[in-house]
């Protein structure tokens, strides 16, 4: 299938399960946006943020979900925040947030394969990218010359995602499971994960969902993608906990790396 089909189908699957995520969100992000410097990052990735550098610049984040990192992004000192997401409903979320808040936020309902360049090349000084977004994208090159063109001269990116050795292993509960360490899926598996069981990270229910494709990347493919677009890679940092909220019994172990962090900068 072309990258149109794959992504509209998530479209359609990020509209159905983020009013559930809505439910099951043990923060009020409405309440939590009205307190000044609020944020919902953590505090590893706050202060690699605080060593590089907010103040004054104008940052954006592909793939934003309800934009709740954007905001955070300038309570941290961002000068203005800027979040692109397929989903209308994360969207709307995002700019209903915005407005509560009072940040100098945006939000643009895109395919991130479409962000508009006429409008959008050379314009931030720091593109952020976070836990869940390159497993939903079918072509990391085209992505990441997306990313490349929207930096600003010297700009950097800064990547904090799962790590790609975590699509090796089976959820609990799933056919393959065993125990939380024994590998049942290739590493270099290429053809994409089909599901209609749901997108529930958050309250954990499963559902007769929409179907969604999401793809699984090996590091190299990570780093040479974003090599090609004009991105040097700065720094590249590894983790033992788990970020993605699905991988809690495999974090126990301690054994394997879970999330990384990628500093890059703009050539």
């Amino acid at each position: 299938m072309d990258i149109k089909t794959y992504t509209q189908s998530n479209r359609e699957a990020w509209n159905e399960v983020n009013p559930i995520h809505q439910v099951h969100n043990p923060v009020n992000l409405k309440e939590a946006f009205l307190q000044e410097g609020y944020s919902t990052l953590d505090p590893l990735i706050t202060e690699l943020l605080q060593d590089l550098g907010l103040r004054e610049k104008n940052v954006a984040q592909l793939c934003c979900n309800n934009g709740r990192e954007v905001l955070s992004l300038v309570n941290l000192g961002a000068q203005s925040g800027t979040g692109f997401d397929i989903s209308d409903h994360a969207i709307q979320e995002a700019k209903d947030l915005a407005d509560i808040s009072g940040l100098p936020c945006s939000f643009v309902r895109t395919d991130v394969y479409d962000v508009d360049l006429t409008e959008h090349a050379g314009k931030y000084d720091l593109i952020y990218i976070s836990i869940g977004a390159l497993p939903w994208l079918p072509d990391l090159g085209k992505f990441f010359n997306l990313a490349a063109n929207m930096l600003a001269k010297d700009g950097q990116l800064v990547i904090y995602e799962m790590h790609p050795l975590l699509n090796m292993l089976p959820l609990e509960g799933e056919p393959e499971f065993e125990d939380p360490l024994k590998i049942a899926f290739s590493y270099f598996k290429t053809d994409p994960w089909v599901s209609t069981s749901g997108i529930d990270y958050v309250g954990k229910t499963t559902y007769e969902a929409k179907t969604n494709y999401s793809f699984s990347h090996t590091l190299a493919s990570i780093f040479n993608a974003i090599i090609q677009s004009g991105i040097n890679i700065t720094e590249y940092k590894e983790y033992q906990h788990d970020i993605s909220n699905i991988y809690a019994h495999v974090e126990k172990e301690q054994k394997l790396p879970m999330s990384f962090t990628l500093v890059g900068q703009k050539r």
